[in-house]
């Protein structure tokens, strides 16, 4: 059904969505800031994590999701340039955009991050996604 612009219920979302929906789902359409999340639920809410930690662990996670340069993710310095870019990029949009969201604690004195309560809620959400697309990964190569 096209909207009729002189009904303005008709501009209403259809399924529900809402400007909350379509935020969360920002949230987490990156694959840095779902890295973020799944290393954070691994750690100590009480014990914030250092930035450079953190970055480190998504550099080799992303990279090893990547095929192609999964093998140079091992090799160590070979990457540093893409570990300054990917902290820079957490410190400056992915973790700040969580902390805003409620999602994680972030000391930007101290360069640590910790994961909230709704973060936590989140993580635990993407856990059983990706087991489930694991599962049916593994359903359709038997297949």
């Amino acid at each position: 059904m096209l909207p009729v612009i002189s009904d303005p219920e008709s501009l209403t979302p259809l399924v529900g969505a809402t400007a909350d929906t379509d935020a969360d789902i920002d949230i987490l359409a990156d694959r840095h800031r779902r890295a973020v999340l799944r290393y954070l639920a691994t750690h100590d809410p009480a014990d914030p994590v250092p930035l450079a930690d953190l970055a480190d662990f998504v550099v080799l996670e992303t990279d090893a999701d990547d095929q192609r340069s999964g093998v140079l993710a091992m090799t160590g310095d070979a990457l540093f340039g893409t570990r300054k870019r990917v902290h820079s990029s957490l410190r400056h949009n992915h973790v700040p955009r969580l902390a805003e969201a409620g999602l994680v604690a972030f000391d930007p004195d101290a360069n640590t991050v910790a994961l909230r309560e709704d973060g936590e809620a989140v993580a635990e959400e993407l856990e059983r996604v990706d087991a489930e697309r694991d599962a049916a990964e593994d359903e359709a190569t038997i297949a």
